[in-house]
């Protein structure tokens, strides 16, 4: 399962990844390109991890093209909510990026510290 949405107003990007069947994850990255067209450089994103597991070695190499693509883009500030091990994975496999990620318990939560991140960069700029 996976649903992708966009906040044009928040420039925000909305990832939810539940159980996909493995080897499954392999275009994830052409939906989210898709998505991506509508959103500014310093977008955020909030994915929510549903279930993650069975990943193989095509799937992590679909992941990280998907963060690679984030940063490419532009994007600035992830959080990321759901299960533990998910977020985990995603975080060990984004290291390298040029965003940084949080973990946050709940959407709510996850929206909350990335609207007080951008306000906080506002004042700063």
């Amino acid at each position: 399962m996976l649903d992708v949405k966009v906040n044009i107003l928040k420039n925000r990007l909305y990832i939810t990844l539940g159980r996909i069947p493995k080897n499954r994850v392999n275009g994830v990255h052409l939906t989210i390109e898709k998505a991506l067209i509508n959103l500014a450089p310093g977008f955020t994103c909030i994915t929510r991890v549903v279930d993650i597991r069975d990943v193989d070695e095509k799937d992590v190499a679909e992941i990280k093209k998907v963060q690679g693509l984030l940063d490419e883009h532009g994007m600035t500030m992830a959080a990321r909510v759901g299960v533990e091990h998910g977020k985990e994975v995603l975080t060990f496999m984004g290291k390298n990026m040029h965003y940084a990620a949080f973990a946050a318990k709940t959407i709510d939560e996850a929206e909350h510290l990335l609207d007080q991140w951008e306000m906080d960069r506002k004042v700063d700029a």
